[in-house]
């Protein structure tokens, strides 16, 4: 019985830690800082200013204007499942997805510079790895912004609604 208390104490402990770093909003994020972190040292981490092979991933490459494209993509990335976006300022977008399981918060940062390019940032909040659900995530959003700058001009913008046809 004792051993049952001591288990189910350092379940509770776990639960509410998960909680805690879950739910509260990072500090390292641009929004709050105003600078583009690199990543932690845990795997569940990608960044375009990363160095080190398992964080890098390349910057989003975009045609045309930057603000235009980040504009898009905060428009894309709104509409995804489980995403919301909860901070937009010039040339910068932070949203958060939450799992749909465990209800674990990531942080995707988008930040538009003065080179045709646009950094990203995906991190999760909670836990050492996250399976390639960051890198995935990028690179999904890669192959969207690619296709969508490919489009002819008049449409940009309207990937949905071709798709449903």
């Amino acid at each position: 019985m004792h051993a049952l208390k001591w288990i189910l104490g350092l379940v509770l402990i776990f639960v509410a830690m998960a909680l805690f770093f879950t739910l509260r909003t990072p500090t390292h994020l641009y929004a709050v800082s105003g600078e583009f972190t690199d990543c932690p040292a845990r795997p569940s981490c990608v960044s375009s200013i990363a160095t080190d092979k398992p964080h890098a991933i390349a910057p989003l490459r975009v045609v045309g204007d930057p603000d235009t494209a980040l504009t898009l993509l905060a428009q894309h990335v709104g509409g995804l499942p489980g995403a919301r976006i909860a901070h937009i300022k010039p040339g910068y977008v932070h949203a958060v997805f939450v799992s749909p399981t465990m209800r674990f918060h990531d942080d995707l940062e988008l930040l538009a510079g003065d080179e045709p390019l646009i950094h990203v940032r995906s991190i999760s909040r909670f836990g050492y790895r996250d399976f390639g659900v960051n890198r995935d995530r990028v690179e999904a959003l890669r192959a969207w912004l690619e296709a969508e700058q490919n489009r002819p001009t008049g449409e940009i913008g309207r990937a949905s609604c071709r798709e449903r046809v």
